[in-house]
């Protein structure tokens, strides 16, 4: 994948990998944290992965903002508190297995997963008004699949082909409550996961491989149907509604990775991506539609309930570069690298809603090391800084009026351990 994803950070942000000498499928990793990939070790027929990954979001909290007003809320009036971005860490578990199919064309098979173990899939639709960072809130928090088919048509060129499984969800709510007594309220729940099958290529040729990476959406789609029986003289309120939301989106990503040698045991690595933000759908729950009630037994109490005002954001397409310095020593390797990945909106929020993602810094390193048995194992630290951005709000009574500023860091690290055989 890509935090959509981050590398150390959420699902749609291109990764950090070290360069190899064999091109995967994929040039990045699933999601959260990245470990360092291996490639087809010593021509083992099988190659087992096992690592761990950890990611620590810290954002700053936001004090004495606007959090409710008369249009988000019941209050006749504006309320002023705090909003506390206590964002949960992802800890999770990959398996990666590996099959040599052909020798003679270094023709493998690769199966991967990502499991969250902290939570087995967390899916949290996040603030739609208050402050919300939109990519970093459950985007590591889903298990994922990649499954990919690599071949080499010459010494120079390999191809590989494969795909991101992920899923989305759709449910329906049947409620009915009522008070009084010997009456009882009742509600019935169902949803399924559909798995979504999301298809990446790429293209090696010597030191510079090209990745195409297909979007990837995982949607939750609800239907609920209400009712409650709550009036005088046994007169209820009957009402029926959808909501939509983007649980998770990877945009589409085009990226491009190279490697030069500086010396016989120095590379420079570099790449970049350009990513199709512009096609950014929230992951809020959305209220499509305005809602009439049916009052039975008391026609005057019709009412409308208003749909979902979306937050005004213009999201937009980004150039990701990254650099990074490969040191060789015997069969062990070693990278440090850099790369800036910009907001995907095009300003800060004034208006409805306060969408955040702001510019971030990621710096990384990581380390392989081969042992006498021809296992690897290897480790990675990544430091991501984000931006600081002033926000300043048109109406000082609007949802995070007057303003804040927003801050914070990403902190995430991952181990691995590979065996051939």
């Amino acid at each position: 994948m890509n935090f959509s994803s981050f590398t150390f950070v959420l699902t749609a942000v291109t990764t950090a990998t070290l360069c190899t000498a064999v091109a995967e499928p994929f040039a990045g990793e699933l999601t959260a944290p990245s470990t360092l990939h291996s490639g087809l070790i010593g021509g083992k027929k099988y190659v087992i992965e096992v690592g761990f990954e950890y990611l620590h979001p810290m954002f700053q909290n936001f004090s004495n903002i606007v959090i409710e007003n008369p249009t988000t809320s019941s209050n006749s009036s504006t309320v002023t508190g705090d909003v506390k971005n206590d964002y949960p860490d992802a800890f999770a578990q990959t398996l990666k297995f590996q099959m040599l199919l052909d020798e003679k064309n270094r023709t493998s098979l690769s199966v991967k997963s990502y499991l969250p173990l902290n939570a087995l899939s967390q899916l949290d639709t996040g603030y739609i008004y208050l402050p919300e960072y939109v990519l970093y809130r459950a985007e590591a928090q889903r298990p994922r699949i990649q499954v990919g088919l690599g071949s080499s048509l010459s010494d120079q060129m390999r191809v590989g082909l494969g795909a991101d499984i992920g899923f989305s969800v759709s449910a329906n709510a049947n409620v009915f409550l009522q008070n009084g007594s010997g009456k009882y309220s009742d509600q019935r729940i169902s949803a399924k996961l559909k798995p979504t099958v999301v298809p990446q290529a790429s293209l090696q040729v010597s030191d510079y491989q090209f990745v195409i990476r297909a979007e990837n959406k995982s949607k939750m789609d609800l239907t609920t149907n209400g009712g409650a029986r709550v009036f005088s003289g046994g007169a209820g309120v009957d009402f029926t509604y959808n909501t939509e939301s983007a649980l998770f989106f990877d945009p589409w990503s085009f990226e491009l990775h190279g490697k030069s040698a500086l010396s016989s045991k120095l590379n420079l690595t570099y790449g970049v991506a350009y990513q199709l933000w512009s096609r950014y759908q929230a992951r809020a729950a959305i209220i499509a539609n305005d809602i009439q009630n049916n009052c039975n037994g008391n026609a005057g109490c019709s009412t409308v309930f208003s749909k979902t005002l979306t937050p005004s954001f213009t999201a937009r397409n980004l150039f990701v570069p990254q650099v990074g310095i490969e040191i060789l020593s015997g069969d062990d390797r070693f990278e440090v690298g850099y790369r800036f990945k910009d907001s995907i909106f095009a300003g800060v929020p004034t208006g409805t809603g306060n969408y955040l993602d702001p510019p971030r810094h990621d710096f990384w390193f990581g380390a392989t090391f081969v042992l006498k048995n021809g296992w690897e194992w290897g480790a990675d630290l990544q430091v991501s800084q984000l931006v600081a951005q002033t926000v300043v709000k048109l109406s000082s009574g609007d949802i995070g009026g007057p303003g804040y500023t927003t801050s914070g860091f990403l902190i995430g690290g991952g181990a691995k351990l590979v065996v051939p055989f």
